[in-house]
């Protein structure tokens, strides 16, 4: 391995990749964070309100289209337009006079994000050995909840009473949006893809396609990832948006204190990212996937029965650090079953096309059961509770009955089998 594709480099590469887990998982805690202030401000029902997240989450599926390109014009040239387009939509967000234009605004910002996720993940699963693989998943999705912890200590901190209130929460990140871009022009292609892209010089393998990963070798794999993805994000989505204003609104939490207790949670959950990256390396992929995803619906149905402040704050540190580490693995599942010339339309329809729309979903339902004037079950509490149960069970067989092993995968026999 050339000197500057060694260690040192893979961990430069991990931080400047680190911004596409980090802004998604900062995200997805902002607006429900600064929901009440948002409707205060722009007006709106918590019915209405589930219908932000589905709208603006769509935009990931567009993202899908974006994603499949880095099979075409290569990883490092994706990510560059990916980090200016979600500049763009984050300024219009927090310029929003209502909340159409804010819900427009975001799903903007979602097509880029979802597409810079789908291609930070392909490239650590490219550059890192077999052996490391799943370290360099671990740290990389760890961000995911060092955005939320962000969000948690900017809510302490009181940012949400600044004059320009939740816009505060937007305007923020911009000026390290604009750094990472500007710093990711250093980056190279992964070795990966341009050795098969110098390997395929009459172009017998299709860069191209959509419909590529759904090949006859590669689809039962697909489905079973994608159906996996679906079913889990539909509760992790809506327990992510619903939880800050369960506790606030069922549990009376204040805002601050909901924050704090955010980010000492995302400290926790951080910790579940890197242990889950290792117990993958060491125990495998699926093994791990099955013990943190029975935890996460044990310690998920408790954390929305809990009306104690005091008593809340150990079960979300553990829902956390199992619902979101688990993550970990179907980032693994979603692109080490594929070779390199389709991983990443691959991964962009795990994500995009399964993944997400259960993400929808999830905020959605919930909005509609628990909402206290018109909802059957009338708690949001009680209603995310039934999410986790219906929902997590058919993710403990998928991953049980049809998701193979991909521990010490090798990519390089994989992709020459395919020339």
């Amino acid at each position: 391995m050339a000197p500057e594709r060694g260690p040192a480099y893979r961990r430069k590469l991990l931080r400047l990749l680190a911004t596409a887990t980090f802004f998604n998982g900062y995200d997805a805690f902002v607006l429900p964070f600064v929901l009440s202030l948002v409707l205060a401000d722009l007006g709106g029902t918590e019915a209405q309100a589930g219908l932000i997240p589905f709208i603006t989450t769509s935009g990931s599926i567009v993202a899908f289209f974006l994603a499949a390109q880095a099979d075409r014009i290569g990883r490092k040239r994706l990510l560059l337009i990916t980090i200016v387009g979600y500049t763009a939509g984050t300024i219009l967000t927090a310029l929003s006079v209502s909340l159409v234009m804010l819900t427009a605004s975001q799903f903007v910002a979602q097509i880029f994000l979802g597409a810079e996720w789908a291609v930070a993940i392909t490239i650590v699963v490219e550059e890192f050995p077999s052996n490391d693989r799943g370290r360099g998943l671990g740290i990389l999705a760890a961000m995911l909840t060092l955005g939320g912890i962000l969000v948690g200590i900017l809510a302490f901190a009181g940012l949400g009473n600044s004059p320009i209130k939740w816009r505060a929460f937007y305007l923020v990140g911009i000026v390290p949006l604009v750094i990472v871009g500007l710093a990711r022009r250093g980056m190279h292609e992964t070795e990966r893809y341009a050795a098969v892209r110098a390997g395929d010089p009459l172009g017998a393998l299709d860069h191209t396609s959509l419909g590529e990963p759904w090949r006859a070798e590669f689809r039962r794999n697909l489905l079973a990832v994608g159906l996996l993805h679906f079913f889990r994000f539909i509760s992790l989505a809506a327990a992510v948006f619903w939880w800050p204003y369960f506790a606030q609104q069922e549990v009376g939490m204040s805002v601050s204190l909901s924050g704090l207790y955010l980010a000492l949670a995302g400290a926790v959950g951080a910790a579940g990212f890197v242990v889950a990256g290792k117990l993958m390396d060491r125990w495998g992929r699926r093994p791990t996937f099955l013990v943190y995803t029975s935890c996460s619906a044990l310690f998920g149905v408790a954390l929305f029965q809990i009306h104690s402040a005091v008593v809340m704050l150990p079960f979300l540190c553990l829902a956390i650090f199992f619902g979101l580490g688990s993550g970990c693995m179907t980032s693994a599942f979603a692109t080490e079953f594929f070779p390199t010339y389709v991983r990443s339309r691959a991964a962009a329809w795990a994500r995009n096309a399964f993944e997400i729309p259960g993400g929808m979903l999830g905020p959605l339902i919930v909005g509609l059961l628990g909402d206290h004037r018109s909802g059957p079950i009338g708690s949001i509490g009680d209603s995310m509770s039934v999410v986790f149960v219906v929902t997590l069970l058919p993710v403990l067989f998928i991953a049980w009955r049809y998701v193979g092993e991909t521990k010490g995968v090798d990519f390089v026999s994989m992709d020459e089998a395919r020339r």
